[in-house]
């Protein structure tokens, strides 16, 4: 019977018979150096399984024993990803030199003779199919991406025997495969100053001891992993009794190995951290031609050499940006100048007018409302100034009541250019109408929405009979301004993001300037930003007016957030925050309509 280090040993013999190469080759952590190697080789002679350093018939015969059945690879990704992914596509669809990451784990492992795969997908199932008839893997589908990658496993826990276990946006340098490993392992690198890893703790065998979170730096579990027939076996019957156990299905299945860690044997096979990389990281590895889709990738570099005027290697600096919900964006360098393009996400496409945001963005940035805007198309691709050292407005909007008058006067700019022309109407946009196209959709998942909230819409729909009695003069809106669409930087103040805007009446936009949770309905605030934006006091019905339209703005984002939900995408703590803003409102404003044309509420 072959120890570790034998087998280890026999099987980099299988690939040269170098020593110098095994020692210095080696793709993780085994031999001490050529010494070690070199008395392992005489004991492995005298035993029969060399002879001049070329396996036997007895070696290849133990070996055998140790064969790599097959592969499962977990690519059902999660609601994290649907609501940031710039290329439309799951991480594991993601290109790096012309070949999806998926693709690539999928060769290297035909490469050492593995042809049984299974892949359990989920998000965006439908996009994995065709590796079905290309490539003979088999699919599984996770029914249910909410839960973590325990439940992929679960899905595919009759798959277990001598497996491989892999992520489908791993990216590895060399191809990190075997016919045969020796006992069941996860790979492990060590990392500095990090974030959201798995760190693990080991005894003097390599064996893991503890799967843990919490920490900046240390030895983590990062890469593939390889079960056993014994870690197979008796891990598949902790899962089928635990898997319906309190939050168990919320778990990494490295979190779930370390609660049952007595009974499971798993080693650490330590690589160097240049030899994998994880989906978050490849992009320092990159660029534009190869992180795209060739037909997504050709547009992009087209899109910017037509700008700029420049060639494809002038490309620099690229990064992608974790931040949007409902565009994901990448920063890149021309001529040392920094730009944020963006690329429209997949749900926008539902409550996003295209054509609306094109004539917004041209009229802002021509009045000053917007000074970052470099380029804009009809399909939603974007360019824009990189405003550098940006003041975080956390302690300043609503709370600054000056900054808040230099914002209501920002949008006079625009209104007032939208207001000079006349051929506007055609992108009208009824924030009422829209909202009720999203509470229909978001019904579709969560159940008649309008019944739930009969009594708010009945309040809606009579709000804004009134105010549109009023005769505001129509303009083009932002439609969504808030402190994530306003920049204070040293080029002082830009309105950004007009992919909600439309021909609409102009109190919509105060919706998040002046309707703030901290501002009561007859804070002196209100009155002061309102003379801002008018150049003089604002009378009583125009205040109530603008009042009418934040409460019916609110109310239209009570439906998007409805609808992200509905859609697995998460609206965070926005929901309850828009709902308590038109409630209030709503009160504040139909009391005063209702006195103003003398009609009374018929429910």
């Amino acid at each position: 019977m072959l120890n570790y280090k034998e087998f280890e040993l026999l099987k980099d013999l299988l690939e040269t018979s170098c020593i110098a190469d095994i020692a210095k080759n080696s793709k993780y952590e085994v031999f001490e150096d050529e010494n070690e190697i070199n008395e392992i080789i005489k004991e492995l002679s005298s035993r029969g399984y060399l002879e001049n350093f070329i396996l036997s018939k007895k070696a290849l015969g133990e070996l055998e024993k140790y064969k790599v059945k097959n592969a499962v690879i977990l690519a059902a990704g999660g609601d994290e990803v649907s609501a940031k992914s710039v290329y439309s596509m799951p991480k594991g669809l993601f290109v790096k030199d012309n070949e999806t990451l998926i693709e690539r784990q999928i060769r290297q492992l035909h490469e050492v003779g593995i042809d049984d795969i299974t892949i359990v997908i989920g998000y965006k199932q439908e996009l994995f199919f065709f590796l079905e008839e290309k490539w003979g893997v088999k699919l599984l589908i996770n029914p249910d991406i909410k839960k973590n990658n325990i439940y992929s496993l679960f899905i595919a826990k009759d798959k277990l025997s001598q497996t491989y276990i892999l992520n489908s946006d791993n990216y590895f340098t060399q191809n990190p495969f075997s016919k045969y490993e020796y006992h069941a392992f996860h790979a492990t690198v060590y990392k500095e100053n990090t974030k959201n890893e798995l760190f693990i703790e080991k005894n003097d065998f390599s064996r893991i001891t503890k799967v843990f979170s919490g920490k900046n730096s240390g030895e983590c579990v990062y890469g593939h992993a390889f079960f056993d027939n014994n870690f197979s076996k008796t891990f598949k019957k902790y899962l089928e009794n635990q898997i319906d156990d309190f939050r168990v299905c919320m778990l990494f299945w490295e979190e779930f190995i370390y609660k049952n860690i007595k009974n499971l044997d798993l080693y650490a096979h330590k690589y160097n951290d240049d030899f994998v990389y994880e989906f978050d990281s490849i992009s320092q590895i990159q660029n534009i031609n190869t992180l795209f889709l060739d037909t997504v990738s050709q547009k992009i570099n087209n899109t910017i050499c037509a700008v700029f005027k420049c060639q494809k290697e002038d490309i620099k600096n690229i990064q992608i940006l974790q931040k949007g919900l409902t565009n994901i964006l990448f920063t890149f360098e021309i001529k040392d100048e920094k730009y944020i393009f963006r690329y429209p996400g997949d749900s926008s496409q539902f409550f996003i007018y295209r054509q609306n945001e094109c004539v917004a963005q041209k009229i802002a940035a021509s009045s000053g409302a917007d000074g970052t805007f470099v380029y804009i198309d009809d399909s939603g691709m974007k360019i824009s100034k990189y405003r550098q050292n940006c003041i975080n407005l956390a302690d300043i909007y609503y709370k600054d009541i000056n900054f808040m008058k230099e914002v209501a006067r920002k949008i006079r700019l625009f209104h007032e250019a939208g207001q000079a022309r006349n051929d506007l109407e055609c992108y009208f946009y009824d924030p009422v109408k829209e909202c009720e196209k999203l509470f229909f959709e978001a019904s579709k998942i969560k159940g008649n929405l309008f019944d739930i909230f009969k009594k708010e819409w009945q309040e809606i729909r009579l709000l804004q009979k009134y105010a549109d009695m009023d005769g505001f003069k129509k303009t083009m809106c932002h439609n969504d301004i808030n402190i994530d669409n306003i920049l204070l930087s040293d080029e002082g103040i830009d309105i950004i993001d007009w992919e909600f805007a439309g021909f609409n009446d102009p109190g919509y936009d105060f919706g998040r300037v002046m309707a703030g949770l901290c501002y009561e309905c007859d804070d002196a605030r209100i009155d002061e930003i309102l003379e801002a934006y008018f150049s003089r006091p604002a009378s009583a019905d125009e205040k109530l007016h603008f009042m009418a339209y934040s409460a019916i703005h609110n109310w239209y984002y009570v439906g998007w957030a409805l609808y992200k939900e509905s859609i697995n995408e998460s609206s965070r703590d926005w929901m309850i925050f828009f709902y308590k803003q038109s409630k209030k409102l709503l009160s504040w404003c139909l009391l005063r309509y209702e006195k103003k044309y003398k009609i009374s509420r018929e429910f």
